[in-house]
């Protein structure tokens, strides 16, 4: 009996410290009454955003509970939500895009003539970009009225605005990229020769990716040099690029999930067998997330697997996770699954100044709200390692 518990908790130990036994990483999930398709978090993990298919735009808190939620008139496709915390934009099927600030009052909403495919917002939350099926890219205020919209041939399925407002990039079913200052004035576009799944934008404005529904990943200069243009496979492809635009990350529905430095150079390649269906990228470039069938992904920046976590274990039924995000501080990582959401425990908190790249200050209407952080102490860390460890060593017989 004393063997049999001694490979037992030999086989556990050995799960524990290889990363795929990763519960402990798991802080909470909450349920969505229909799919939730899209997620966001702000910097310090206080908050999280939560777009459904049930029609509901959800806020909740970091230890999981719902603050308030919104109910559209369809279903809720795309969020985003400022560093920290005081805005919120949603884009629905019902045409309409929705702005609210974090105690749940819908400041405003503003109609488009088709689905909302993609939300983005500026960290001071004075603008906000929205692309919608009716082949329009809307740039509005913080008030709500239009700035300006940039009319293309075809549904604007992604779009992205640099933390300042400066700069926004749009991509078009029209299968051309296009960056464009804060007036509104096209700096660029560039033809993909295919419909344009998504893009992603430096913090400076000096990088832009893009990643289309054939499999090419495409990364431009801010004067529209074309740095790199490469195919991967026939996968649709997802692409995130880290503040400092030094590296890119994509992930493809065919299999694999690669990091690019910014002159197209792939540094390595890891899941090939895995379709990946979304990825995100801390700001220093450490932590890559991916995202696959019911199952969840965090690597290294060398591409080696840290941890794993599969959502649902169903042999006759899998689900893509749509959206996953790493938080700005690197020590929380937001997913989607199914009829869920999770929060996982990433690590330590590191410092990022998202002051730096706000204009207005003052943004915050519920500062003292807003500003709360998750505390993860050295000391919580260890007693939950220590609390693993006696337990192996009481069933050893060792310790009692």
């Amino acid at each position: 009996m004393r063997k049999i518990l001694l490979l037992f908790s030999t086989f556990i130990l050995f799960l524990i410290l290889s990363g795929t036994v990763s519960s402990s990483n798991v802080l909470w999930n909450a349920d969505t009454e229909k799919t939730a398709y899209s997620v966001d978090i702000n910097q310090d993990g206080s908050f999280i955003v939560v777009g459904s298919l049930d029609n509901n735009f959800y806020l909740l808190s970091k230890e999981g509970n719902i603050l308030w939620k919104f109910l559209a008139n369809d279903r809720a496709l795309s969020v985003d939500i400022t560093p920290k915390g005081s805005y919120i934009v949603g884009g629905s099927r019902d045409k309409n895009i929705y702005f609210f600030s974090n105690n749940g009052e819908l400041l405003w909403t503003f109609p488009t003539e088709n689905t909302v495919e993609s939300v983005a917002i500026s960290f001071d939350g004075s603008k906000i970009i929205a692309g919608s099926d009716d082949g329009v890219a809307y740039l509005l205020s913080r008030e709500g009225g239009l700035l300006w919209k940039l009319e293309t041939n075809a549904p604007v399925t992604a779009v992205e605005i640099t933390p300042d407002g400066e700069y926004v990039v749009v991509g078009s079913n029209d299968h051309n990229v296009y960056l464009l200052s804060h007036d509104g004035k096209i700096l660029w576009s560039m033809d993909t020769a295919a419909e344009v799944n998504s893009v992603d934008i430096s913090f400076d404005g000096n990088y832009i990716t893009a990643g289309t529904k054939n499999g090419w990943i495409h990364i431009i200069s801010k004067t529209g040099e074309t740095l790199c243009k490469s195919k991967r496979n026939d996968g649709v492809i997802n692409v995130k690029i880290n503040p400092s635009g030094e590296y890119i990350v994509a992930g493809s529905r065919e299999g694999g999930v690669y990091l690019i430095s910014n002159n197209g150079q792939q540094l390595w390649k890891s899941l090939d067998d895995k379709g990946i269906y979304s990825v995100s990228i801390n700001p220093d470039g450490t932590l890559i997330a991916a995202g696959s069938m019911d199952k969840i992904y965090v690597l290294s920046d060398k591409g080696k697997e840290i941890w794993s976590y599969q959502t649902f274990d169903d042999p006759y039924y899998m689900y893509s996770i749509n959206s996953l995000v790493l938080s700005l501080d690197s020590s929380s990582l937001v997913s989607t699954s199914r009829e869920k959401v999770f929060l996982f425990n990433i690590g330590e908190k590191k410092e990022f100044d998202a002051n730096k790249y706000i204009s207005d200050k003052n943004d915050n209407p519920n500062e003292n709200e807003s500003n709360q952080e998750t505390v993860e102490t050295k000391e919580n860390t260890t007693k939950e390692t220590k609390g693993i460890f006696d337990i192996i060593l009481r069933l050893l017989g060792i310790r009692k």
